[in-house]
């Protein structure tokens, strides 16, 4: 999931509950902003505090070539604000400069503008966030504008024609999606997944959709009693983050009982494993699917007391959470969210590195396969260091529930393969005629969507719709219209404690308090059953689903760190304060308790232990799912991976070679415990499996028998001359008897 979008602060809460209460006050800003008129927005913007300080690009394009690419962007905002509904607040303290240029030399001359940020705050992301709700997208610095041509340079003919051919597609798969919902999202029960008459179908529409659901996990009575123990946990909190305005039930919490205990769980291990061998790997791809590893995400808990949501979050909303709350409040624009990136799509830097879009942006959409891992391995999808970016490669998002929630929680966009081909060629097409005026007829919208009326911009401009630096991929109904967020976003059916459901990376989704629409909250209830029934606590972990590479590896050694320290996750302090720390935490779960859970598999996902490939392990790369109870029992007692082989066949134009297998998943095992453990493993061996460096006692030994050998070499070499010697002398007294 991506990271928060606003300003990172912390605020005393004295219990959980009692913080839960005390955002009644955030929800009330939201309720009023419903009722703001237009001439409110223009006070609004007028009455920031002096603390806080919009950074924007520069009109001329002199210095738009000076701007570097994490410089944030104004846009207006067309929608109304509620000023009113804005509690006062007290300035911001100033925390630290972020992003902000160094005076030059010359700027305190006469009539110059001195190009230094004078306001300083701590990594506001007003702007861009602002924009999501507006109708024009951020500009952005020049060098995007190349960036867009070299793209499509040479390809402009191929890719008009291909825009034709996937706005036709993209009509379809919104009619279809329309008709049949929910029903599109397949289920499978988890302990059906070594079933190969019912993965079958699953895997097929999983990969046809983007989402799936597994069914029963986690057992529901281990579910609620994390719920509880998470409840006691964060009672002993003394600091915390709150969540962004825009998502206030999101918590970056990253370390709770029902964080730790989840990742670690040896059912969710198998499940992720399971889930990331439909993914179409090939032997000679640098990942290990069979080794899942943890990616420290953050934690969503919503509190219904009393027939009223109640959220955790700041007692007193700050003028950026307001300005962002009233914004989202007063927005009917659809907006869904992308994670893993956004520039870096379209950066050579980023995704380009391994060419996983080259095809869409040639004009061959149709070659792009959404699940091939070749092109995401040596990707790099945080370039900016930013609030919507993870630098861990996933192949799945998920989600598992720990208590029942209800259809509405989230929405999901079924179309991996065209809705990404279309957000990425967006940007570079324009339309002859703008979108007609609101309440126009049918046949106006359906003339202004149609591929006729749309080309190739001539000269690209430096917008990429709804991407910025350092924050996720937004999709939109005014930028994206021929996605029809309205139709195409479905919601999952009912989830049950215990429940993990999963989607393509590069998939749109949208919780349903991202736009604040009342009538879209949902309904959530607790399976804990402790409590009056007007009383319900909702609680979903985020647990994507990550392989074993050598970036991934470096990146756990990070997020292994933190946690001993109980430190955010990587990702989420991006200052390296620890900001929101949980190390103080009574109750926080150690090294230990992980062992107790996940036994060494859980440690290992955590990169607690080492990996280890014997060779029992790496033969079969291709056994199917068929394999008895019994077998699976015997392998697991001889050390046998008995999930070593992708569950789904490979590329045909790639080999599939066993050895190869065994070579690449070898070699990703035995960086990955350099990586981790170096004074464990040694960084020279060439060998196909990781070698535990030998200890003092070995080394002695082998030092005892490397001089013994040297003193037998010696004498076997003096016994030698001393016989070369005799002979030569018995050859002289030959000679001299001779003469």
């Amino acid at each position: 999931m991506s990271k928060v979008d606003v300003v990172q602060r912390t605020a005393a809460v004295p219990s959980f509950r009692s913080a839960m209460a005390a955002a009644t006050a955030a929800t009330a800003v939201t309720a009023t902003a419903h009722a703001a008129t237009p001439a409110s927005l223009v006070a609004m913007a007028a009455a920031k505090p002096p603390t806080t300080s919009i950074s924007t690009f520069p009109g001329r394009e002199r210095e738009r070539e000076r701007e570097t690419a994490t410089t944030t962007a104004t846009t207006t905002i067309t929608t109304p604000h509620a000023l009113n509904s804005i509690p006062p607040t007290n300035p911001i303290p100033q925390i630290g400069v972020i992003g902000i240029k160094r005076t030059r030399n010359g700027d305190h001359k006469e009539g110059r503008i001195s190009k230094s940020r004078q306001r300083t705050f701590e990594k506001s992301m007003e702007p861009p966030v602002l924009s999501f709700y507006g109708t024009q997208p951020v500009p952005l610095p020049s060098r995007f504008g190349s960036l867009k041509k070299r793209l499509v340079a040479g390809h402009e003919p191929a890719l008009q024609a291909s825009w034709g051919r996937l706005l036709d597609a993209l009509r379809d798969e919104v009619r279809h999606i329309e008709e049949r919902g929910s029903d599109l999202i397949p289920s499978l029960d988890f302990g059906d997944i070594d079933d190969e008459a019912k993965v079958a179908p699953f895997g097929a529409q999983l990969k046809r959709y983007g989402i799936g659901v597994i069914r029963g996990v986690v057992p529901s009575r281990d579910a609620s009693r994390w719920v509880e123990e998470t409840k006691k946990y964060l009672e002993t909190k003394h600091e915390y983050k709150p969540p962004p305005a825009q998502d206030p039930t999101c918590f970056d919490f990253f370390w709770t009982p029902a964080q730790v205990r989840s990742r670690a769980h040896p059912n969710v291990l198998q499940a992720q494993r399971f889930a990331m061998s439909l993914w179409n790997a090939n032997n000679d791809d640098r990942l290990a699917t069979r080794f899942p590893i943890t990616y420290a995400d953050r934690i969503r808990i919503e509190s219904v007391s009393n027939g009223h949501l109640t959220v955790n979050g700041a007692a007193q909303p700050t003028h950026e959470d307001s300005l962002i709350a009233a914004a989202a409040a007063t927005s009917s624009a659809q907006i869904a969210q992308v994670d893993n990136g956004s520039l870096e799509r379209w950066e050579q830097d980023g995704y380009g590195r391994g060419g996983l879009y080259d095809a869409i942006f040639k004009g061959d959409w149709e070659s792009y396969d959404a699940w091939d891992p070749a092109g995401r391995i040596n990707a790099t999808s945080d370039l900016y260091n930013g609030a919507g970016a993870c630098s861990m490669m996933r192949l799945f998002q998920g989600i598992l529930a720990l208590t029942v929630v209800e259809p509405g929680m989230i929405r999901l966009l079924p179309s991996p393969k065209l809705s990404t081909a279309y957000f990425l060629l967006r940007p570079f097409f324009v339309p002859k005629e703008g979108p007609p005026e609101q309440g126009a007829s049918a046949e106006e919208w359906d003339a202004y969507l149609d591929a006729s009326n749309w080309t190739v911009e001539k000269e690209q401009s430096t917008i990429i719709h709804g991407a910025v630096p350092g924050h996720a991929q937004r999709v939109t109904a005014p930028w994206h219209p021929h996605l029809h967020l309205d139709k195409s976003l479905v919601t999952p059916p009912t989830l049950q404690a215990g429940d993990y459901i999963i989607w393509h990376p590069d998939q749109a989704y949208q919780f349903s308090n991202t736009n604040y629409r009342g009538n879209s909250r949902p309904q959530t209830s607790s399976s804990t059953g402790s409590g009056p029934a007007s009383d319900m606590t909702s609680m979903l972990v985020y647990t994507p689903a990550a392989p074993l590479t050598q970036t991934n590896a470096l990146f756990l050694a990070r997020q292994r760190k933190a946690f001993l320290r109980g430190h955010p996750g990587p990702d989420f302090d991006s200052t390296g304060t620890g900001l929101g720390s949980e190390a103080p935490h009574t109750g926080r779960l150690s090294e230990k308790d992980i062992r107790e859970v996940g036994g060494e598999e859980g440690l290992q996902a955590m990169g607690l232990a080492p990996w280890n490939i014997t060779p029992a392990s790496t033969v079969g790369s291709s056994h199917k799912h068929a394999s008895s109870s019994k077998e699976k029992k015997d392998a697991r007692a001889d050390g046998m991976d008995v999930d070593a082989a992708s569950r789904s066949s490979s590329r045909d134009s790639r080999s599939s070679s066993t050895s190869s297998s065994t070579h690449a998943q070898a070699e990703v095992v035995r960086l990955a415990n350099i990586i981790l453990f170096p004074d464990r493993y040694d960084f020279y061996m060439p060998t196909r499996a990781s070698s535990p460096a030998p200890s003092r006692e070995k080394n002695e030994r082998e030092r005892e028998r490397e001089r013994e050998r040297d003193r037998h070499n010696k004498e076997r070499g003096n016994r030698e001359r001393d016989r070369d010697r005799d002979k030569a002398r018995i050859e002289i007294n030959k000679s001299a008897n001779a003469s």
